[in-house]
């Protein structure tokens, strides 16, 4: 499993919150079968979890937090992962940088 620790995610809300948050801190893992996103929030660890059916598409879920989530990565081995979020009646997009 390969494992990229401090990486950078750029988040967009989709409502009262500022419209672009950058934070730095979160954990990604991808093997040839999960992909694991968890970084820690006011209320603690959040991990979300989808399967790697290898064509850079993921599709994932925190059900601790009543989230939802799509991921692309482009290339096989791009450091940018880009998609869409909803998290207990909050909605964006989101950017991570792998690093």
């Amino acid at each position: 499993m390969t494992v990229w620790h401090n990486c950078l995610v750029d988040v967009v809300y989709y409502d009262e919150r500022p419209a672009l948050l950058r934070d730095e801190g979160y954990q990604i893992k991808i093997d040839d079968h999960e992909i694991v996103v968890s970084y820690q929030d006011e209320d603690g660890w959040v991990e979300y979890r989808g399967k790697n059916n290898g064509d850079g598409h993921f599709q994932l879920a925190a059900p601790e937090r009543k989230g939802k989530a799509s991921l692309h990565r482009f290339l096989p081995d791009g450091e940018i992962l880009e998609g869409y979020w909803q998290e207990e009646g909050h909605q964006g997009m989101w950017r991570i940088t792998l690093k």
